[in-house]
């Protein structure tokens, strides 16, 4: 190692320890503040875990890449680097904004999709939004002086650009087939279908997002008068296989949600009585306010299209106090 190597190591060394430590904040300031919706929701798919770049990937960046550098540890910002993999491109751009608006660190955008989709539109390459923050001058756990130096880049990708990335980036572009013609042309059309597969995943959620889709708005508003009954419930615990299931009645004979929200009012005392553990796993469900309403509405239907197991149904009947064989 020559004297400008090991210069430029050791500066980069004695930073270290704060590195450390801001990369750490950032990964537990990203993780709370994303919580709601993208953790609940299950749409980060790889949380965050940062790293510090190695001492030979950082010599070679500041001295042997075509680009010099007159402040490595300021000019160089991907000292710290973490990742954040999601669902979708929506949710990239979701949280990206949201994490340029966070006031707890100076931020900015170096590299971004939509940009790169603009000045190359016929170009199909890998893709992810990179954000760099480094700390606020007032944050007085750092020495006065360093702030600037403490950059961490956040990544911010799809699972689908990850699987990319994974498969082309060190093994291609950084390795022996970066100059292969035919390899790259692969990867190119993969990601063009890649890039095509997320629109279709996009457009697959603002579907299921719209309230004003019939079974989304039952499950909304089942989960709403149910909670009347059982205030405890969150909807994270809600069935959607046995909802699934109980929803093939609506298949068959169609009910109005003004008609389930009126028969709430009127049979309160029974449906209060009947919403308790004792009753059982259907009864912790907010599915069970359709099915109560069958029960007291249309019973026969109810009893000859049955889709779940006659055990349950016989639950039913005993937590309204009727008798199953009396049928």
């Amino acid at each position: 190692m020559n004297d400008i190597e090991t210069k430029i190591l050791t500066d980069f060394n004695s930073l270290k320890d704060a590195l450390n430590r801001w990369g750490k904040f950032v990964d537990e300031t990203i993780l709370s503040t994303i919580n709601v919706p993208f953790i609940s929701e299950h749409k980060l798919k790889i949380p965050c875990s940062y790293r510090l770049k190695e001492d030979k990937s950082y010599i070679s960046k500041a001295l042997y890449r075509g680009k010099q550098y007159d402040d490595p540890l300021k000019k160089i910002e991907d000292k710290i680097g973490t990742r954040l993999v999601l669902l979708t491109t929506d949710d990239v751009e979701a949280v990206s904004k949201v994490l340029l608006c966070s006031d707890k660190w100076h931020s900015k955008v170096t590299k971004d999709i939509n940009t790169l989709i603009d000045e190359e539109p016929e170009k199909f390459s890998y893709q992810s939004i990179h954000v760099v923050v480094w700390p606020l001058e007032t944050d007085s756990n750092y020495v006065s002086g360093t702030h600037e130096q403490l950059t961490c880049e956040i990544q911010i990708r799809t699972l689908l650009q990850h699987a990319y990335s994974e498969i082309s980036h060190d093994s291609t572009y950084k390795g022996p087939f970066k100059n292969d013609k035919e390899i790259l042309r692969q990867l190119a059309k993969s990601m063009a279908l890649m890039e095509a597969t997320d629109g279709y995943f996009c457009n697959i959620f603002k579907n299921m997002s719209d309230d004003k889709r019939k079974y989304a708005n039952f499950i909304n508003e089942l989960i709403t008068l149910y909670s009347g009954f059982n205030a405890s419930f969150k909807r994270e615990e809600l069935d959607f296989d046995l909802t699934k299931f109980t929803f093939l009645l609506l298949d068959k004979k169609d009910i109005a949600i003004n008609d389930i929200q009126d028969f709430c009012v009127r049979n309160k005392a029974d449906l209060s009585t009947a919403i308790v553990p004792q009753n059982g796993y259907l009864f912790e469900q907010p599915i069970c306010i359709l099915l109560s309403y069958y029960f007291f509405k249309h019973r026969n239907f109810l009893r000859n299209e049955w889709p779940l197991s006659l055990e349950s149904l016989q639950d039913l009947y005993r937590a309204f106090n009727t008798s199953f064989d009396s049928f």
